[in-house]
């Protein structure tokens, strides 16, 4: 059986205390909770459980109880009352909520909307990754800079978050304010020494950064290299180019866009539907 929220006025008192002494006392037959100490009664010593562990049972009796929306409702009102900004598990858990009342929202992987890494790769380049596998988005691609790979993977986070952002506003007003809010931070390491990042190059480029901006495959931009001797040689000992030399080549051969180089995108998940 659900309920739904009232308004507790001065009238409601005594109802809400009744309605928590029950809950409390379910919450405690059910699972009793941590043992922190004992209180003398007429009828013998009274096992006094953990306050947060009944309070926490206690809630999760309560939100049982309610009806779908009311439960949506708590969950965002509890989110917009914190100063800090919102957590994207909760988030996620608002939409699981409002899918229960009928506005179902389609979710990019998870961990593609909080986390990423960059890499050390093979000769020189450094390997972007959002998520982590094999859940997430997995691996984005090479880059011949750490800041490069650690721009991919922060642009892509982002896309991905704008994108459940935008379903959100569309699917109902509750899951609109909580897209309208700050998100707390993706959390990306970076596995590069202090000198790897003081001597980084953004000039340099990997063959996937390469075919990119020239809006071919790598497979194509590879060919380039094996066919035409004139294509500008990799940096000693490296599998990475200095863009300036290979935007000229490109530009002398007429294979650079007429709109110019195609500027880095991030890449966009799998889905879930929940």
């Amino acid at each position: 059986m659900t309920t739904a929220l009232r308004g507790a006025g001065i009238d409601e008192d005594q109802r809400v205390i009744a309605l928590v002494t029950e809950l409390t006392a379910e919450a405690v037959r059910e699972v009793p909770a941590q043992i922190v100490s004992w209180r003398a009664t007429d009828d013998g010593p009274v096992a006094v459980p953990a306050l947060d562990e009944v309070l926490l049972r206690v809630r999760e009796r309560w939100l049982q109880s309610l009806t779908a929306a009311d439960r949506l409702a708590v969950h965002v009102a509890a989110l917009e009352r914190s100063p800090r900004p919102t957590p994207v598990s909760e988030a996620v858990t608002a939409c699981r909520l409002a899918a229960d009342c009928g506005h179902r929202v389609q979710l990019p992987e998870f961990t593609s909307l909080t986390c990423g890494s960059v890499k050390p790769g093979r000769r020189g380049t450094w390997s972007a990754e959002a998520g982590t596998r094999p859940y997430g988005i997995g691996r984005i691609g090479d880059y011949g800079s750490v800041r490069a790979a650690n721009a991919a993977v922060w642009d892509t986070i982002e896309t991905n978050r704008e994108v459940l952002r935008d379903r959100m506003r569309a699917a109902t007003p509750m899951l609109a304010g909580i897209a309208g809010r700050a998100w707390e931070e993706p959390q990306v390491s970076i596995w590069a020494s202090a000198q790897q990042r003081d001597e980084d190059d953004p000039e340099l480029m990997t063959m996937h950064q390469i075919a990119h901006r020239a809006g071919v495959s790598v497979t194509r931009a590879g060919r380039w290299r094996a066919e035409h001797a004139a294509f500008p040689p990799p940096e000693p000992g490296t599998s990475v180019w200095y863009w300036p030399l290979v935007q000229r080549w490109l530009a002398d051969t007429g294979r650079l866009p007429a709109d110019g180089p195609a500027a880095d995108r991030p890449v966009l998940p799998r889905e879930l539907g929940y």
